[in-house]
């Protein structure tokens, strides 16, 4: 999480360029919306019974569990065309490169469907629950959530693409989720393709996809050392800190 802001800052202060990152977690672990009530939404005796760590992030939403998926984000500079863009056109341009990733893979799969604007819910609760724009659905059911950052010179999205799914797990630590459909309108990556391709062929498809998607080239990189410096900094000061994940 502190990467992904430090990110933000660094392209924001124009000293990176729009940047595609894909990462995975060491451990399984929820990740809070920025503005998500911690009591309710998470059973946190459940997630210390199974070894799940908790963070806040800096976007908003709903609770992720981070464990069989993969983790992107896209910081892009806040200028023409993207300044003027409503916040629904935002979602779904940058959503345009997952789905083509996902169709080079043999995965139709679509945008949820809007009313205008991203679907928002309680503040408790699971982010797969939600399956309305900005969710990436095959066969109205979810394979990825998203959410986003805006500030004046920079955009930040990031979300998880399921690659696995436990329902179990989801009921234990989600008091919302529902009992009797323990899969929820959920669907996986293994399950739409009968398994997974080798980990590094199924990022470079999705970095073509965005390429494709956007109309920019993918060159890959490195965090620069103010990026790194940044995210030492940021743990300190935010995302490490008992203050900041239960700050509501």
């Amino acid at each position: 999480m502190a990467v992904d802001e430090a990110l933000a800052r660094a392209v924001g202060d124009g000293l990176a360029p729009a940047t595609l990152r894909f990462y995975g977690w060491s451990a399984p672990t929820v990740s809070l919306g920025y503005l998500q009530r911690t009591r309710g939404g998470v059973d946190m005796a459940a997630c210390r019974r199974h070894g799940i760590g908790l963070v806040r992030r800096i976007t908003g939403g709903r609770a992720v569990l981070h464990a069989a998926e993969i983790t992107y984000s896209v910081v892009l500079p806040l200028q023409a065309p993207w300044r003027s863009l409503p916040v629904p056109q935002l979602f779904a341009r940058i959503c345009s490169g997952l789905i083509a990733g996902l169709r080079r893979l043999g995965v139709e799969a679509v945008l949820g469907e809007s009313a205008g604007s991203p679907e928002r819910g309680p503040e408790g609760g699971a982010c797969f629950l939600l399956r309305r724009m900005p969710a990436i659905v095959v066969g109205g059911r979810k394979l990825v959530g998203s959410a986003q950052r805006r500030w004046d010179r920079v955009l930040l999205q990031h979300g998880s693409l399921l690659l696995d799914f436990d329902p179990r797990l989801h009921q234990a630590i989600f008091p919302d989720w529902p009992r009797g459909d323990p899969d929820a309108g959920v669907t996986t990556l293994a399950a739409l393709l009968g398994g997974l391709p080798p980990m590094g062929e199924l990022l470079s498809t999705l970095r073509a996809g965005w390429a494709e998607a956007l109309g920019v080239p993918c060159i890959p990189g490195e965090l620069l050392a103010v990026e790194r410096r940044r995210a030492d900094e940021l743990v300190h000061a935010r995302y490490g800190s008992n203050s900041w994940t239960f700050r509501r």
